[in-house]
């Protein structure tokens, strides 16, 4: 099984990978490869479902870019996808952040930009840039080759694919703009692609409810997986534990509560509510948590912290201590609580590596306890010991809330793909968003692009070229 969080791509298929329309792989030589990590590389362990997870990155680099083919951008047919075209791209050595750049004019996008920030030169280059267009849900994919993304334009909702370098923008499916005046980005949302990459899931808002969708990237096959009960809980991809187990998370439509639930694909399409399999429920009402696999995916960590209700009405009013970390097998079992902390507030967790996890902490409001001296980005080893703050930024109320990739979990959508660098985002007072990266060494983080006018900034992941 390979665990979300952790590199299992069993990407041979890296060297010699097109996942349609593309008959013969570039040849392999020594030159342009990309380093493997060799730090964060896992013991082997059987998962859950009996399956020897990969390891980090065994697989022979591409060496040869095979040039993209003809692509379309333009839709399919109303209710259909289309295959993905993938032709090889040889990567280089320098660690790169990728990242959304959103510009807006009267509260609409003007245009959406997909970057790359190489760390070693500080050198910005633009992959594409899409007019009138907002760009959402992107992701970085497992062989660092590849972008999926939502493209919005003109109340329509595109998923679309783009090399690293900029080359085969392409359209694999339309979305049916929702009814009801709902935000079109509804109709596509919550993008998680599995590490083999041949499987992409996401949720969708339909006059059927809420649905679940797999867009089989070889074949261009589009499956209603999962749909909801009508007037329930909005089930919302997180993250995959392997290539067919996708974790959901339930919403409430009047306050989220936290609790997820393990969806497995192999037992068919059109699955309900009773095919989900609960992991773990915090409780109604309750929206006061966050969870990731574990690098090895044999078990799941998660953060929960104390919440106040809000004193003007519904929602939270405060965000504070005590808060744990605990763990439990993946596939659901007893828990295990690994750390406690009667002051600050875990309020996101992510496994990068074997042994490393990393956590924000957001102490927030007015409330008792909600003491932002603390707030910020953190490391702690898989057992719970050597907590150690990495970074205070987004520490203060006027400094506002850090935060970690909001589209993926995976290792290489936080951290860069040798292990040693971090990404994060800090989203500050009078409309102004910080993107940073440092070392999880500690240290100062650099700060590689700010705005205040109003344009949306979010990180995508993490490459090399």
């Amino acid at each position: 099984m390979f665990s979300k969080s952790f590199y299992r791509f069993s990407i041979s298929l890296a060297s010699c990978f097109m996942v349609v329309l593309l008959a013969a792989c570039g040849s392999q030589a020594a030159t342009g490869s990309t380093p493997a990590p060799t730090s964060n590389t896992p013991t082997t362990a059987a998962s859950s479902s009996g399956a020897t997870p990969t390891k980090v990155p065994v697989t022979t680099p591409v060496t040869t870019t095979v040039p993209e083919p003809p692509t379309l951008s333009s839709c399919p047919a109303s209710g259909t996808a289309r295959a993905a075209v993938m032709a090889p791209l040889a990567l280089g050595s320098h660690a790169n952040i990728v990242y959304i750049v959103n510009q807006f004019q009267s509260q609409a996008s003007s245009a959406g930009t997909l970057k790359r920030y190489n760390v070693s030169s500080g050198a910005k280059a633009e992959i594409v840039t899409l007019p009138n267009t907002l760009i959402s849900d992107a992701q970085v994919s497992a062989d660092g080759q590849w972008i999926l993304f939502v493209a919005v334009a003109s109340g329509q909702a595109k998923l679309q694919l783009i090399r690293m370098d900029g080359r085969g923008l392409q359209t694999l499916y339309c979305a049916t703009p929702p009814a009801n005046g709902a935000d079109p980005s509804s109709a596509i949302d919550n993008l998680q692609w599995t590490t083999d990459q041949k499987i992409v899931a996401f949720e969708s808002y339909t006059n059927r409810g809420n649905i679940v969708y797999l867009l089989k990237m070889q074949s261009g096959n589009l499956v209603t997986e999962f749909l909801a009960p009508r007037g329930s809980v909005d089930y919302r991809p997180v993250t995959w534990l392997d290539n067919t187990r996708l974790y959901l998370r339930g919403l409430n439509a009047d306050g989220p509560s936290f609790a997820f639930y393990l969806l497995d694909t192999s037992k068919g399409a059109n699955q309900t509510f009773s095919s989900l399999k609960l992991i773990y429920d915090a409780g109604s009402g309750c929206s006061c948590g966050d969870f990731d696999s574990s690098y090895d995916g044999q078990q799941m960590d998660i953060v929960s912290y104390t919440t106040d209700p809000s004193a003007g009405g519904p929602g939270i009013g405060s965000i504070h201590g005590p808060s744990t970390v605990s763990t439990r097998p993946a596939a659901g079992g007893p828990s295990t609580t690994i750390l406690t902390s009667p002051n600050m507030a875990f309020t996101t967790i992510r496994v990068v590596s074997q042994n490393t996890i990393l956590l924000i902490v957001n102490n927030s409001g007015t409330g008792a306890g909600a003491d932002t001296s603390h707030n910020g980005l953190w490391k702690m080893r898989a057992d719970g010991t050597g907590l150690t703050r990495l970074t205070s930024v987004g520490g203060g109320v006027s400094a506002g809330p850090a935060s970690l990739n909001q589209y993926n979990q995976y290792p290489w959508s936080n951290i860069s793909r040798d292990g040693g660098l971090y990404a994060l985002q800090q989203n500050g007072g009078n409309q102004n968003v910080s993107l940073l990266n440092g070392s999880l060494n500690g240290g100062n983080p650099t700060t590689f692009a700010s705005i205040a006018d109003g344009t949306q900034l979010s990180i995508v992941g993490w490459t090399t070229m």
